[in-house]
């Protein structure tokens, strides 16, 4: 009797134990059977050096133009001190990357999911090899924000801060500036010195007063303009050698002359 009971809760566990196994493959079917197939790819190794990381871990996926194309093998330090992210891509993928291809270090979803990826690059370069080495970049996180945020807010509120200074000794009448904006009697001096300005122009524009008449008087110009023709055309002939001022003025045995006879 006990023999039975024991056979029967044996061939139960069996059959759970098959049960069991087989929602394990079915499941395992279902959520793999799209990367099957990636699975026994070909795969080649490319590098990435990156300053910072930011929490990027084994295993993270690595995209190209939104496609996932491997994972990151492994993350260490290269003799710059930087940070050299190692991957693994599919093989048939390679040929779209170039060597000026930039390997990004983004954010995935809310909970901060580190994934890599790559860009393109340029038509114009050369393709990648395997065990080939890009350039990469981290995404500026969040609080890398608040924080030059914050930065910022503080520049801006000293600033507000030394305006309100130079009102609060404005209104205190402290300083040329204040006694400029406060002070009636400069206005009234400045508006007066305007006014006079004014007139000065007015009377000049119209001719009246020397420099009105100087100004817009033709006459006066042609007089001005004979009479330096006259000065010029006697220069001249001082420096002709004509006349008894320029022989005084040019002849030295004059001069001696005249020195003995004063003597």
């Amino acid at each position: 009797m006990y023999d039975h009971v024991k056979q029967h809760k044996w061939a139960k566990l069996r059959v759970g134990m098959v049960v069991t196994i087989a929602v394990i493959i079915v499941f395992s079917a279902v959520m793999f059977a799209g990367n099957i197939e990636k699975i026994f790819a070909p795969t080649v190794m490319i590098y990435a050096v990156v300053d910072d990381v930011k929490g990027l871990r084994d295993g993270s996926p690595v995209w190209f133009s939104g496609v996932e194309i491997g994972v990151v093998k492994s993350i260490g330090f290269s003799i710059n001190q930087k940070v050299k992210v190692k991957m693994s891509i599919a093989s048939d993928t390679l040929k779209y990357l170039k060597k000026d291809s930039m390997a990004n270090i983004l954010t995935l979803g809310l909970l901060g999911d580190k994934y890599v990826e790559i860009t393109p690059g340029s038509n114009k370069a050369a393709g990648l090899k395997d065990g080939d080495e890009i350039s990469g970049e981290t995404q500026i996180e969040f609080q890398d924000v608040v924080q030059t945020s914050e930065a910022s807010i503080a520049k801006i509120t000293d600033f507000i801060n030394m305006l309100e200074e130079i009102l609060v000794k404005m209104e205190k009448s402290e300083g040329t500036v204040a006694r400029l904006v406060n002070d009636p009697s400069v206005y009234d001096s400045l508006e007066e010195t305007i006014k006079a300005l004014t007139t000065i122009v007015n009377k000049i524009e119209s001719g009246k007063g020397t420099i009105g008449r100087l100004l817009n008087e033709e006459s006066i110009y042609t007089d001005l303009s004979s009479s330096v023709d006259d000065i010029k055309q006697f220069a001249k002939k001082l420096e002709g050698s004509e006349g008894t001022l320029n022989k005084l003025i040019n002849d030295p045995s004059l001069y001696d002359r005249f020195r003995k006879a004063s003597e």
